[in-house]
C-alpha cells in the first residue's frame, strides 16, 4: 500500500495526542480521535504495521475495508444520478465526496464520506428534485412547492435520502448561503470546470482554485471541527498547481480574505503544507488570524469526543473571521434567513412568506437558549 504526501503529519499529530505520560500510545483513544476527525484511513496507511498491536491494526483495517466499500457504493450511485441528470438536460457538478477525494488523494478510499453534495443551476433545481423523487429518494423537510421556492431564495441547499438514510444527497444551487460568503461567482462557476474520469464517468467538477477556495468556506461555516477537512486543504495545496495570486485576489474581493487565509494557514501549520511566500506575508499581517487558529486547534485535540460550540462561541467565530462589518452584517441578515426547519415546522401562504423571517429571530433563539 503506497503512502501519501502530507499525511504523516497528521498520523504523527493524533499520535502525539494519544501518548500517556509514560510515553506509551493510547491505541483505542488514537482510534476514537481519527474516528472524530474522519480520518481513520489516513491514519492506516501510514501505521506502521509491524509496531501495532495486532488488535488495533485490525481495528483501523476493518474500518478502512468498510469505508473503501460504502465509497464504492456511494461513488456507483453518483455516476448514476449524474447519467441521470445528463439524460434530463441537467449539467450537474459532483462536490466534495468522491470527486474531491480522487482529485486531492488520487484515491476513493482514503476520504471518509456519508453524502453526495451535487450542484445544479437554481433553475434546474425542482426538475432535479423531481427525478431524484422518481429515484426513491425522499426529502429530509415536507415542502410545499411555495415553500421550496422560498428556500431557493434563502438557502442554498436541500437533502435527500433513501434505503433508511443509506444514500444521501444534498442537492446545491451554491456552495454557501451568499449572505455567508460570496464564494464563487454564478457565472464563473460553469465556466471554470474540469472534466475527471470517474469509474468510467465523465463527470466535471471545479478547477483547483475554485475548490481550494469552496472547502475554506466550508470548513469555516463548521468551524473547521476536523482535521480531515485540514487534510483536505493540505492535499490540494500539496497535489495541484493553484494560481495563487488569482486566489488572494477573489478573497479580497469576495470580502472572505480571512476565511480564505484561515484555512490554508491550518493546512500549513498543522501539516506542513507548502505556501508561497505572498501567501504567508498575507497570514502574518493579519492581527486576528493566529487568534482564531489557536482557538481551532485547541477544540480540535480536546479528547476523542466532539463536543459542540456553543451559540456564543459560533457566533464570536463567524464574527472575528470577518474583516469589516459589511462582512459582519451580511452574517447576521444570513442568521435571520429561514431554513427548511423553519418553513417545515408550519405551511403558510405565499403572502404570509414574510411570517417566516419574523419567526426566525424566536425559533433561533429558543433552539440555542
Amino acid at each position: 500500500m503506497s503512502k501519501i504526501s502530507v499525511h504523516p503529519r497528521a498520523a504523527a499529530l493524533l499520535l502525539s495526542c494519544a501518548r500517556t505520560t509514560a510515553g506509551e500510545v493510547d491505541w483505542e483513544y488514537l482510534f476514537q480521535l481519527a474516528r472524530r476527525h474522519s480520518v481513520v484511513p489516513l491514519v492506516y496507511v501510514q501505521l506502521d504495521h509491524a509496531h501495532v498491536p495486532s488488535g488495533v491494526l485490525a481495528k483501523f483495517k476493518q474500518h478502512y475495508i468498510e469505508n473503501s466499500a460504502r465509497n464504492t457504493v456511494l461513488t456507483a450511485e453518483l455516476c448514476r444520478l449524474i447519467n441521470l441528470f445528463r439524460d434530463e438536460g441537467i449539467e450537474a457538478i459532483p462536490y466534495k465526496g468522491p470527486v474531491l477525494a480522487l482529485f486531492a488523494y488520487g484515491d476513493i478510499a482514503l476520504r471518509r464520506f456519508v453524502d453526495l453534495d451535487v450542484i445544479v443551476k437554481k433553475s434546474d433545481v425542482l426538475k432535479a428534485r423531481e427525478i431524484l423523487l422518481k429515484e426513491g429518494y425522499t426529502p429530509s423537510k415536507s415542502l410545499t412547492l411555495d415553500q421550496q421556492e422560498l428556500l431557493l431564495r434563502t438557502q442554498h441547499n436541500m437533502q435527500f435520502s433513501r434505503d433508511n438514510h443509506q444514500l444521501i444527497v444534498e442537492l446545491h444551487w451554491e456552495v454557501a448561503p451568499h449572505l455567508f460568503a460570496s464564494t464563487v461567482n454564478g457565472e464563473r462557476l460553469w465556466q471554470d470546470l474540469v472534466t475527471l474520469d470517474l469509474n468510467g464517468t465523465q463527470v466535471k467538477t471545479f478547477s483547483a482554485e475554485d475548490l481550494l477556495f469552496s472547502l475554506c468556506v466550508h470548513g469555516s461555516r463548521h468551524l473547521w471541527e476536523r482535521l480531515g477537512w485540514i487534510c483536505d486543504v493540505a492535499e490540494l495545496i500539496t497535489r495541484r498547481t493553484l494560481d495563487w495570486t488569482a486566489l488572494l485576489k477573489r478573497a479580497a474581493n469576495a470580502d472572505a480574505e480571512r476565511m480564505f487565509l484561515l484555512g490554508v494557514h491550518l493546512a500549513e501549520r498543522l501539516l506542513d503544507a507548502p505556501l508561497p511566500r505572498e501567501v504567508k506575508e498575507r497570514c502574518d499581517s493579519d492581527p486576528r488570524l493566529s487568534s482564531l487558529a489557536d482557538n481551532i486547534i485547541e477544540h480540535l485535540f480536546n479528547g476523542p469526543t466532539h463536543v459542540p460550540a456553543t451559540s456564543r462561541e459560533i457566533f464570536k467565530y463567524n464574527i472575528g473571521v470577518r474583516k469589516t462589518l459589511s462582512a459582519r452584517a451580511r452574517y447576521l441578515l444570513y442568521m435571520f434567513r429561514p431554513t427548511d426547519s423553519d418553513l417545515s415546522s408550519h405551511s403558510l401562504p405565499p403572502s404570509l412568506n414574510f411570517a417566516y423571517y419574523l419567526a426566525r429571530p424566536f425559533r433561533l433563539f429558543r433552539t440555542k437558549i
